[in-house]
């Protein structure tokens, strides 16, 4: 049994301002006290920098062995444009993309909204979040230091969460966390703001990362002390849960804080929650850590809050694991044009996610064979399980440095271990840009797919030769269509500055991409009559016995119906009596043993 300490503490905040696109053009024009300065980031660390480069210097002669079979199932790009745009910031860029038509992209303090065409439809800082024409009551303060934004696609709700941070002191550190009014980006946000320094000192908080469930919403952050970097500057990292349906509603948002997350008296450092590959997923949520600055390390954390916010007895546990494959500190990425160099950070835990009782995640690593910047992929068997194992493989390439990698399920209710991994790319023969492989069900990965290749180096943000490369990049899985995959990363510009990019990928594995006639057409007929006057017909397949469960969802998320029957494999219908329900929209999901295998939206 792991010794470990824990806090929860409980508190709200209100809603701190309601952000209408559409008020900026409402802006007068002026000169605003909002500076354009944004927090400097640390260099590498010369020790571990040397480190790092003395393995690679003497294993530069040294060739990886023949790896085992490669997956015959490429990934596919069917389309890509460019993103947000910030050329003079880390290219911290995150993206979303809902059931409707909108794709949002995040960079830093800005935003912008497409279709999934690609065309533009609008943009704006998040930095106006606070200028609000009604002006609410108690608002949003200044915003002049936002950066690190994350955003989320909510299928159940189908609503939008951003979450970023403004400031790096402890005189001004907050996490604004902002939930779309509707299904679209451009009809308002509602805008709340949590305290960054909740436990008081000279410290503030960096780095977020965020998950969700059906009913909650779970951010972890770092809390590092004033004036020092991530690595001598960190104090703990610490746990928000937040219910979603009270910011989507605009209510006080209410909250869980665990906090003082220790293993033998020394916090647990950075926290990366595991998503559930479908929504709405299992109660509470899985958490995964690592020792990332460490030089080489087998050690795993694997975390869980048991229970959602409106259980009332939400705990905290944790269990420490060994993997079969050591990670470690990658070493500083090599550019075209020799002597410069893009920063990889450390080797913590950077995307994961749950499915078919698996844990899925990807770190960056040092290939100790190649000395290379590579991806570790790893497997937690059974989360549940007394001593859950985990397995992992190394991505890596002779020729090419890969780095900051996020993943996605691939998979579907009969096979779950595919996977879709992208990361940045960079080499001496190769110019920095975003690349994507896929993981089959048999174990075996795909070769490299380069979805967007660099036209130049990356040197325009720090004035010496380990620049910046940015510190994510995202995948997400469109819900309504199992096999559309839209990822986001960075490359290099002809100008030598940082560009977005963004692509939308297939893969053409049959096991996943291909379903039979009859389960096509019977997922391809939506919930009727719709609009329903009293009773609405859900249609449906199912191919084992199986445990069927449909919940039906208001607007602001709040479950209206819920009903559980066991059901024998084939064609199915159910019949929900709406007499009762309100006009509105409504959202419902139909899971057969857990499994998500269907899901829509009907009106009354």
């Amino acid at each position: 049994m792991a010794q470990f300490e824990v806090n929860r503490s409980t508190g709200a905040v209100p809603l701190h301002n309601v952000f209408e696109p559409d008020s900026l053009s409402k802006v007068q024009s002026g000169i605003y006290n909002i500076s354009n300065t944004y927090p400097v980031p640390a260099g590498i660390d010369p020790v571990l920098k040397y480190q790092a480069n003395q393995v690679r210097h003497a294993l530069s002669t040294q060739s990886m062995p023949a790896s085992k079979k490669r997956s015959a199932f490429m990934p596919q790009v069917l389309s890509g444009f460019s993103g947000a745009l910030n050329e003079g910031t880390p290219n911290d860029n995150n993206m979303a993309v809902n059931n409707d038509s909108f794709v949002v992209s995040v960079l830093n303090t800005f935003i912008r909204v497409y279709n999934t065409n690609g065309v533009f439809k609008k943009n704006w800082s998040l930095e106006f979040f606070p200028k609000d024409p009604k002006a609410s009551s108690p608002g949003v303060g200044t915003l002049d230091r936002s950066y690190d934004p994350k955003i989320v696609f909510d299928p159940v709700a189908n609503r939008f969460i951003i979450v970023y941070l403004e400031g790096s002191e402890s005189t001004d550190t907050r996490i604004m966390v902002a939930y779309s009014k509707t299904n679209s980006p451009l009809d308002g946000w509602n805008v709340y703001q949590l305290d960054g320094n909740p436990f008081g000192g000279k410290v503030w908080t960096d780095y977020p990362m965020i998950a969700i469930n059906g009913e909650d919403l779970f951010i972890t952050v770092n809390i590092l002390r004033d004036n020092t970097d991530w690595r001598d500057g960190f104090t703990q990292s610490v746990i928000w849960q937040l219910p979603k349906s009270r910011g989507y509603n605009g209510d006080t948002l209410q909250y869980n804080l665990w906090s003082d997350l220790k293993y033998n008296g020394k916090s647990i450092w950075n926290i990366c929650p595991v998503q559930d590959a479908f929504q709405p997923g299992k109660e509470g949520m899985y958490f995964l850590s690592v020792r990332p600055g460490d030089k080489s390390n087998d050690t795993v954390f694997l975390q869980s809050i048991n229970h959602n916010f409106s259980s009332g007895n939400a705990e905290y546990s944790f269990k420490v694991l060994k993997s079969n494959k050591k990670y470690g500190l990658p070493p500083v990425a090599p550019q075209k044009t020799a002597g410069f160099r893009l920063q990889t950070n450390d080797a913590r835990v950077l995307g994961a996610f749950y499915v078919n009782d698996k844990i899925q995640y990807v770190q960056t690593s040092m290939n100790t064979v190649n000395g290379r910047s590579s991806v570790y992929h790893g497997t937690v068997q059974y989360p549940d399980a007394a001593l859950p194992e985990i397995t992992a493989n190394m991505i890596s390439y002779d020729s090419v440095d890969i780095a900051y990698p996020s993943i996605a399920s691939a998979g579907n209710k009969v096979y779950g271990r595919q996977s879709l991994i992208t990361f940045s790319h960079s080499g001496e023969n190769i110019f920095p840009g975003t690349s994507v492989v896929y993981y089959d069900n048999s174990g075996n990965y795909s070769d490299l797919l380069m979805v967007k290749k660099g036209q130049g180096i990356i040197n325009s943000f720090i004035a010496d030769t380990s620049e910046r490369w940015g510190d994510y990049t995202s995948i997400q899985r469109r819900y309504k269509n199992p096999n559309e995959f839209w990822i986001t990363g960075s490359y290099g510009k002809n100008t030598n500055a940082v560009g977005t990019w963004i692509s939308k990928i297939s893969i053409n594995d049959p096991s996943v991409g291909i379903q039979s006639t009859a389960e096509k057409q019977m997922q391809e007929l939506d919930a009727y009559p719709n609009p329903v006057a009293d009773v609405l017909t859900l249609p449906f397949i199912i191919n084992n016995v199986a445990m069927v469960q449909i919940q039906v969802y208001d607007q602001s998320g709040k479950l209206m119906l819920s009903l559980t029957e066991n059901q024998n494999p084939g064609q199915q219908k159910a019949f929900i009596n709406t007499s009762e329900f309100a006009s509105g929209i409504y959202f419902y999901t139909i899971t057969a043993n857990a499994q998500l295998i269907s899901n829509g939206s009907f009106s009354k």
